[in-house]
Parts: structure tokens; C-alpha cells; sequence
């Protein structure tokens, strides 16, 4: 044992581990730091020499690729963040969103069965291959690595040349012609996006022919000059090749000394999974990379916010875009919105030469899919499809310059196998829904109306950008808790109040908002738009209400004391005590919080003014400013021993306060006042004919 170990002793006694003695460790810690290092070195020297080969070899591939319309930073990217793509038999645009459809579908790498399956003669394997995927699911990026891992120095069963052409060059046809029959046959040839063939597109002189039979022509010419290749690989979107499971697409082209004809075999490219999109990021901003922590941390936040889009590897390689911004992304819609635009940004940079023609292409594609949405919502389909027909309908009726292929190729939407079109994600349908419903208040009546059946994301986006929460009604405990010290005996005795549904405006009425309306700002605080108006009194309110419901149509009108309390702890979302009849019991003493500095301004935190509405945090509702900023005015009379009242009647419905009074109910607190003004409970009352800058309202109406 001696002798095998003695030369090993001998080569940790190097000028290392002197070096490592000299700087104050022990002769035994020296060694054994000195064997790490030393390893290390060794390793990384190894996997660096491997890396140099690899490097080298897939280099002299990717700059081939240069050669056609592929940029070689381009390619570099599309090799160094490439995730195994991974492919299944059936289209995702079976489910509503592309992510569902992996549950119970089987995949298998792609990258892996082309080279041991496809391209090898001795299994039994098709000759042409359609790769289908719905718009940035990446098949350029699969195209591209395929080729660069066919050339790899580990790709050691390489017998046959391999040729990569986009459809997207005019030339394409003259490059596959110049290829010789003798070589074509060891040429193993991939056709990248043959729906960006110009070919395939109407043509300014009517030819006689429908979308469809001109693009079944075009594949017949194409599959005919590549007959004779080894073998053939061609990606398009899926919307091409519609019903493709049930009616198998068949070539005139026979095969030899086997019966029949050849067909394409066809592979969908598979959504990402949560464990690929993690896998992304990883190679993205690194493992160990500890400089790249807070992006990473931002680019997982985001993903968490909008995982639906992210299975898309084109959305998600603008993850930089998200996080490099100086926008805050706090809410999905605003992700949703930033990725729409550049999905939309992308297809017309693809195809618009001139930089009018792009922007004019991006506006008509988002009034498009803002249309496609209304029509589909309007017809109550259960399957959320237009036929095409109603596709193309769309741009005529609403004057939106977009040609027939343009929409039915070029849009958000994709066509199913039964050959009608939806949205490529049913998130995005949903999204145009919540973004019309925040921008039309009579198309978000209809939606809360009815809860928003069926289209939870478009709830959620409304919710979050919306001006208007929907609170179901319920029992809840009106009042004052004996655990709240600070509170005040017009705040007592707690009783039981029961309300029905009704809606409530998420912030107090804006100084533009009153402007609007009546032309002018009383507000002290000015030159603020989205500060609360105020100095307004209660009959200054009840007159711009009455101009505002004859302008809308509608009646709004100013909350009951109940409404208010119970929008203010949080609704039929707050905290629910008991069983049998159940009764809503508020959590948190301010409205959304135990702790007012997170939801409100008062007078430790206000400098002595108002804020913009919705700046501070909001309250299980999504409604914000009900603890400080301003004070608020509420429909009801104001009487001090009006609780001692409502709880001798037992459970109190719908109360609409005293029949008369001297002064009208204000809640909230203010600006100006301490937090014990500020809690949901605290109750006061103010003269109708006052006004004060510390004062403002919300609406509600019932729908």
C-alpha cells in the first residue's frame, strides 16, 4: 500500500501546496486543498478541450447556415438556449390551451428520433415528414439544431449530406434544382416554414383557384422537385394541415417495391412543460451565475404570472424584454398585453417591408383580434370558433384592412381540425374579453352580471385592471368588535346586516372623472387627475350623479353605510365564520390590512395632501383607498344610535339607514385624520351642504 501511495503523497508536495503552507494552513489542509484544486484544474482543462471540439466542428456547421437568410448570431442563440424539443402525433389544438394538451398525450424528443429513426435506413421509417406547430412554437429554432446536431462530431452514424433552405427565400426552388440527382439522393433535405411561401398566397390576378386547392398545387410541386432526395423534413403552421389525424395527407408519389403512395408523416411540435420552461431560465441566466439572480428571480415571477403563454418557447424568449424593462409588471394583463404586442410586432416584421406598412399591419391585426374576440363572445359558442367565413366577414363589417390569407395565417388566430378557427390560446380570447370590458362599462355590465361564467382569466384580468368589483352579496357582521379598543360607541353594538349583489367602484372619483362629467374641478388639491376629487358636498355629488346616469343610461348612485362596510372588509371574500348560515367576519381591522401604512394615507404618512387613487395596496376585493386618502360620502342619513337600532331587528336586510336626519354618513378617514379614524368600522356623520378637502365619494349601481 505504501508504494501506491508514496507517489501520489509525491505529487501533492507541489509549489501549490507550499504556496497554500505559506499563507497559514496546516501540511495536511494544504495537501488536500492542493488535491481539490488540482483536480478541478485537470477537469476543467478536459471539458474545456471538449468544449473547444464542439465548438469548432458545430461552428463550421452553423456558419453554412449563414450562407442562406439565418444570421449567425441568430443561430448561436437558437443553439445556446435551445431546450430539447419534444413532439407528439396528436395537434394541441384539440384543448383550449396548448399546455392541457400534454396531460394526457405521450411525447417523445424529436432531435433524438430523426437521427436513430428517421434517417436511419435500417429502420422502416417515412421518407417526407411535416413538422406542424401554431406560431412561435419553434420550429425554426428545431429546424436549425437539428442541423447543427446532424453535423456534431457525436453524431458518429452521419452517412448522407444534409441541406437546411427557408421557404421565406424567393429562391428556394432554384437552390433545391441546382442539387444533382446523384447527390440529392445522400442529401438528407429540411424545408423550413412553408407557410411563409409566397407561392401559396392569393396571387393580384384571380387564378380560379380556393386558399386550398392553391396550396394543395403549391405542395405538389414542392414535393415533386424533392422526390428523389433521401429524405425530406418540412415545418408550416398547423392551420395548413387541418383534420390531418383523420384523413391522412397523401402524396402522388409511389413507393417503390411496396404498394400505395407515400404519405407525410406528421409531428406537432409539444408545448413546453413547467420542468422545460425551468430548464430555459436555468440555461438563460445560468446556475450559478449569483449576477444574474434578481433577473432570474423577475423572468420566474413572470412565468409564474402567465404560464399559459409561456409553454410557447417564441413568448418566452421575449422574457428579457419583461425583465429588462423599466415597466412594472405587477399584474398578468399587463404581461399579457407587452407579449401580445410582440407576437403581433414579430408576424409583422416577417412579412412588411416598409416601416408604415408595418405599423398600419400591427394596428389591423390588433383590431382583428379585438373584433374575432366580440364576435365569438356575442354568439355564445360553447367551442369559442369562427368559421371562416365569419373570419373573413370580420374585416369587411368593421373596415379592417387585412387580406383573406392574413387572417386566416398571419393572425392570433389558428385553425382546428374541424376546420373552424379559434384563438391559439383561450387565455387570449379571454384577454381581449377583460380588456373590452375595462374600456366598454356597459360590456362589463353583462359579464359581471353573470359572473363571468366560464372565463376565469378574463375575470382575473378584469380584476386587476378594471374600474368596477363585483361584491356577492351575503351575511356579515356590521360594526365595531369589542377587540378594538380604539373604537367609539357610535360604532356599537356589532349586528348582523344581509345584502344582495351590487357593484362598487375600486377607487373614489377622480378629479378627470368629475371633470368629465361636469366641466369643471372644485378640488383644492389641483393639477392631479387621479387624486380624489374633493371639497365636494353631498349635494354636489347627488347632481353629478344625476348628469352621469343621463349620460350613461345607467343609475348609479352612492353606497348605502352596509355597502360601504361590507365592500370595505373585503365582501363575500373576507374571512366566513361559522356553518348553517354562515356569517362574514372581517379579519383585519383597516380595509384590507391590520397595518394602515400598507393600505392607506393618513396623517403620519399623507404630507399633508391627497394621493393618486390606487397607489397603495387594495383590499381582498381589488378596492383600494376605503382606509384614508379621502373621506367618503354614503347615501345614508347619520344617526349615532342607529346600530342599537338594526341590532334589535335581529339580522338587518338591505338597511338604508335612518329616514331622517340632520347630517349624511362619511366613512374611511382621510388625509388629514389618525388611523383610528381609518378603520372599516369608524363611522361619522358631515353636514349635505359642506365641503371639505378631506372629503370625496365612490359609486355603486346594481346590476
Amino acid at each position: 500500500m505504501d508504494a501506491i501511495l508514496e507517489p501520489i503523497l509525491a505529487l501533492l508536495d507541489n509549489p501549490l501546496t507550499n504556496f497554500l503552507k505559506n499563507a497559514g494552513l496546516g501540511e495536511d489542509w494544504a495537501k488536500a486543498l492542493s488535491a481539490a484544486l488540482t483536480a478541478l484544474m485537470l477537469w476543467g482543462g478536459v471539458e474545456g478541450v471538449k468544449w473547444l471540439q464542439q465548438r469548432r466542428k458545430d461552428n463550421r456547421a452553423a456558419r453554412e447556415l449563414v450562407h442562406f437568410r439565418y444570421s449567425y448570431k441568430d443561430v448561436q442563440q437558437k443553439r445556446e438556449l435551445y431546450i430539447p424539443t419534444q413532439g407528439q402525433n396528436n395537434s394541441p389544438v384539440y384543448e383550449e390551451e396548448p399546455g392541457e394538451a400534454t396531460k394526457f398525450i405521450v411525447k417523445k424528443p424529436l432531435i433524438p428520433f430523426f437521427l436513430k429513426t428517421a434517417f436511419n435506413e435500417k429502420k422502416e421509417s417515412d421518407k417526407f415528414y411535416l413538422l406542424l406547430g401554431d406560431s412561435g412554437m419553434g420550429k425554426t429554432t428545431f429546424m436549425i439544431n437539428l442541423y447543427l446536431q446532424y453535423h456534431s462530431w457525436r453524431n458518429f452514424r452521419r452517412k448522407y449530406q444534409m441541406k437546411l433552405f427557408p421557404f421565406g427565400d424567393k429562391d428556394i426552388l432554384k437552390w433545391i434544382r441546382e442539387i444533382k440527382p446523384e447527390e440529392a439522393r445522400n442529401t438528407i433535405l429540411l424545408l423550413d416554414a412553408f407557410d411563409e411561401y409566397k407561392a401559396i398566397l392569393p396571387p393580384k390576378e384571380p387564378d380560379g383557384l380556393s386558399d386550398d386547392e392553391r396550396f394543395r398545387k403549391v405542395l405538389e410541386e414542392i414535393i415533386e422537385s424533392v422526390k428523389d432526395f433521401r429524405e425530406v423534413v418540412i415545418s408550416s403552421r398547423t392551420q395548413y394541415f387541418p383534420g390531418q389525424e383523420d384523413r391522412p395527407y397523401e402524396l402522388k408519389i409511389p413507393r417503390f417495391g411496396r404498394e400505395g403512395f407515400h404519405t407525410l408523416g406528421k409531428l406537432y411540435l409539444a408545448p413546453f412543460e413547467k420542468k422545460e420552461i425551468k430548464r430555459y431560465l436555468n440555461k438563460k441566466y445560468g446556475w450559478l451565475k449569483f449576477w444574474n439572480y434578481q433577473k432570474k428571480k423577475i423572468a420566474s415571477e413572470v412565468v409564474e404570472s402567465s404560464p399559459k403563454l409561456m409553454v410557447r418557447p417564441m413568448l418566452l424568449s421575449y422574457i428579457d424584454y419583461l425583465v429588462d424593462s423599466q415597466q412594472t409588471f405587477e399584474k398578468t394583463h399587463q404581461i399579457y398585453q407587452v407579449l401580445i404586442e410582440k407576437w403581433i410586432e414579430r408576424e409583422a416584421d416577417k412579412r412588411k417591408h416598409k416601416s408604415v406598412e408595418r405599423d398600419k399591419f400591427k394596428q389591423d391585426l390588433h383590431a382583428f383580434s379585438r373584433m374575432a374576440a366580440l364576435t365569438i363572445f356575442r354568439q355564445q359558442g360553447e367551442n369559442n370558433l369562427l368559421s371562416k367565413a365569419e373570419a373573413l366577414a370580420i374585416c369587411t363589417e368593421h373596415g379592417i384592412d387585412l387580406r383573406d390569407y392574413e387572417v386566416t395565417g398571419q393572425s392570433l388566430l389558428t385553425r382546428d381540425v374541424s376546420q373552424n378557427w379559434k384563438f391559439a390560446h383561450k387565455s387570449i380570447y379571454e384577454y381581449f374579453i377583460a380588456k373590452e370590458a375595462i374600456d366598454q362599462f356597459g360590456f362589463w355590465v353583462k359579464l359581471a352580471a353573470a359572473n363571468f361564467t366560464g372565463m376565469d382569466m378574463a375575470k382575473q384580468f378584469y380584476e386587476e385592471g378594471g374600474q368596477w368589483a363585483f361584491v356577492k352579496g351575503g351575511t356579515f357582521l356590521m360594526g365595531s368588535p369589542d377587540s378594538e379598543k380604539d373604537a367609539y360607541d357610535r360604532e356599537k353594538p356589532q349586528h348582523k346586516v344581509t345584502l344582495s349583489d351590487y357593484c362598487i367602484a375600486k377607487t373614489p372619483v377622480t378629479q378627470k372623472q368629475w371633470r368629465a362629467i361636469m366641466g369643471t374641478n372644485p378640488s383644492y388639491f389641483q393639477n392631479c387627475d387621479n387624486c380624489p376629487v374633493e371639497t365636494v358636498s353631498w349635494e354636489d355629488v347627488q347632481k353629478f350623479i344625476a348628469k352621469l346616469n343621463e349620460k350613461t343610461g345607467m343609475t348609479f348612485r352612492l353606497p348605502s353605510e352596509a355597502e360601504w362596510e361590507y365592500a370595505a372588509r373585503g365582501g363575500h371574500k373576507m374571512f366566513l365564520a361559522g356553518s348553517e348560515g354562515s356569517v362574514h367576519v372581517s379579519q383585519f381591522k383597516y380595509a384590507g390590512s391590520n397595518h394602515l401604512d400598507t393600505v392607506g394615507w393618513y396623517h403620519k404618512n399623507s404630507r399633508g395632501k391627497t394621493h393618486p387613487v390606487a397607489t397603495k395596496k387594495p383590499n381582498e376585493l381589488g378596492i383600494y383607498d376605503m382606509s384614508g386618502n379621502v373621506y367618503e360620502w354614503c347615501q345614508d342619513w347619520y344617526d349615532e344610535n342607529y346600530y342599537a337600532e338594526c341590532q334589535k331587528k335581529g339580522v338587518e336586510k338591505k338597511p338604508s339607514g335612518p329616514e331622517s336626519g340632520w347630517y349624511r354618513v362619511l366613512r374611511g378617514g382621510s388625509w388629514r385624520y389618525g388611523a383610528q379614524f381609518c378603520r372599516s368600522a369608524n363611522r361619522d356623520g358631515g353636514d349635505p351642504g359642506s365641503r371639505d378637502r378631506s372629503i370625496s365619494f365612490r359609486l355603486v349601481f346594481v346590476p
